[in-house]
C-alpha cells in the first residue's frame, strides 16, 4: 500500500512542474529584455549572463552592458544593480575567476521568478543566458529532446 502512495505521489509531483526544453527564450522584465535565448544546464549550479563593461560602481552595486549571442547590447545603455555577492567560479573550460553576482527576475511560462546571475563574457557562447540548477530546482523538469516549449506557450498566448 505504502508503495502505491508513494507513486502517486511522484506522479502528482512531477505533474505539477513545468518541462522546459534544452534550450528556451526568457523574458528578463528588470532590464526590459524580452526573449533573450537561453541554454538549460543541469550540470551548472549557477546561471549566469553575457556581460560587457562589468565594472564595480562601489556602495556594492555593479554596472555592466547585457549582451546578445553576437556581442550586440540588448541592454539600453548599462544596467546598474545592488551586488548579492561576489565568488570565484569555475568556468566550462576549467578557469577559475571572479564574477559578480547580481539577483533580478526572470519571466518563465507567464511566471515570475527570483534568480541570481552571475555575470561573465560569454561571448564565445551560442546563447547569453545559461540556467542552472539554482532555478531549475523551483519546480522545473528539463526534457533535452524538446526545445522553446516556455516561448512557444507565449506566442499562443499572445495570437
Amino acid at each position: 500500500m505504502m508503495k502505491y502512495i508513494f507513486l502517486l505521489f511522484l506522479v502528482l509531483a512531477l505533474n505539477a512542474q513545468e518541462t522546459i526544453g534544452r534550450i528556451d527564450k526568457f523574458d528578463l522584465p528588470e532590464f526590459n529584455i524580452s526573449n533573450i535565448k537561453a541554454k538549460l544546464d543541469t550540470g551548472a549550479k549557477t546561471s549566469s549572463l553575457h556581460c560587457s563593461s562589468i565594472m564595480p560602481t562601489g556602495y556594492n552595486k555593479v554596472k555592466f552592458i547585457v549582451m546578445d549571442s553576437k556581442n550586440n547590447s540588448l541592454s539600453n545603455g548599462y544596467v546598474v544593480k545592488d551586488i548579492s555577492r561576489v565568488s570565484k567560479v569555475k568556468s566550462s573550460n576549467g578557469k577559475a575567476e571572479k564574477r559578480y553576482f547580481i539577483n533580478t527576475k526572470i519571466l518563465i511560462y507567464g511566471k515570475v521568478y527570483e534568480i541570481e546571475l552571475s555575470l561573465s563574457s560569454r561571448g564565445e557562447m551560442l546563447y547569453p543566458l545559461l540556467i542552472g540548477r539554482e532555478l531549475l530546482n523551483k519546480g522545473f523538469v528539463v526534457d533535452v529532446t524538446k526545445k522553446f516549449l516556455s516561448y512557444k506557450k507565449k506566442r499562443e498566448r499572445e495570437e
